[in-house]
Parts: structure tokens; C-alpha cells; sequence
């Protein structure tokens, strides 16, 4: 076995374990997210910051906003947080998050009961199974590229 060989099977063996480990966390965190607790919450302000955004690869100053909302733990404990990415300010979900905010509509949230800190909006399990899928792309990469040079180290 040369040194070709032996590095492909490292990354063939990589790749295998990386694809187990995206599976695995992807079942986890959805699982974990289906045990949270729904509960209302009230945006208390929105912060804004300005940025610069790729748009169509054209670099723009832009203003982007997120919320910081307040919501009550069925404990009765109460949680202030500004976890919520942001969003621009010509998008869909800040105008929509924006009206929430003047007009003091309640939004719908989802906490973990065991880290009440920890919630979400809408549901991420989009944003788990995308990622999953780019582990998987990147695991493909590694156990083509080490099945490659496996093939090479054999032919040397």
C-alpha cells in the first residue's frame, strides 16, 4: 500500500462518518424541536443595524431588523431575547414582524422546556434538513475523491 491508498481510505472512512454524524444531528434536532413548548410571545422593539448585502453579487447598505421579543415560560418565568436572525428591511418576514410590532400582535413561539433561552419562530426543521444535505454533499465529495485516489494508488 503507497501513500495514495492510504490517504483515500482516510477520506473515504471521513466521508462515511460524516454522513452518520449529519444524519444523526438532523434526527436530533428535530426531534428536540418537536418537544417544544408553544407560547406567545410580544416584540418589545426591533433593532436594526446597517449592513452590506450582496444582492444579484452588487453590493448594497442596507438596513436589516430583528425582534426582541418577551414570552412567559409555563413556569412562569419570563424570557427576554433577541435570538431571531435578521432580516431586511424590504423583506416579506421583517414587514411582517414590523406590523406584528406596532400593532402588538402576539406572535406564536416555540421554547425548549429544558433551555427556555432556546426558541424558535415558524418552524427550522427546513434549516436542519438543508444542512444535512450539504454535510451530505460534502461526504459525497470526500468518498468520490478518496474512492479516486484509492483507484489511483493501484494503478502506481
Amino acid at each position: 500500500m503507497n501513500i495514495i491508498t492510504i490517504s483515500g481510505i482516510i477520506s473515504v472512512l471521513l466521508g462515511i462518518i460524516l454522513g452518520f454524524i449529519a444524519v444523526r444531528q438532523c434526527r436530533s434536532r428535530i426531534g428536540n424541536e418537536e418537544n417544544f413548548i408553544s407560547a406567545d410571545a410580544e416584540i418589545i422593539r426591533m433593532e436594526s443595524r446597517t449592513s452590506i448585502v450582496l444582492i444579484n453579487w452588487i453590493p448594497i447598505i442596507a438596513k436589516e431588523y430583528r425582534p426582541v421579543i418577551c414570552y412567559r415560560t409555563e413556569k412562569g418565568e419570563s424570557i427576554t431575547s433577541s435570538q431571531m436572525p435578521f432580516a431586511l428591511k424590504a423583506s416579506a418576514e421583517c414587514a411582517e414582524l414590523y406590523r406584528m410590532y406596532e400593532s402588538k400582535t402576539p406572535i406564536t413561539i416555540r421554547y425548549n422546556p429544558h433551555k427556555p433561552s432556546e426558541y424558535c419562530y415558524n418552524s427550522k426543521k427546513a434549516f436542519h434538513i438543508r444542512e444535512t444535505v450539504y454535510k451530505f454533499v460534502v461526504s459525497a465529495i470526500l468518498i468520490g475523491g478518496g474512492a479516486c485516489l484509492i483507484r489511483g494508488g493501484m494503478i502506481f
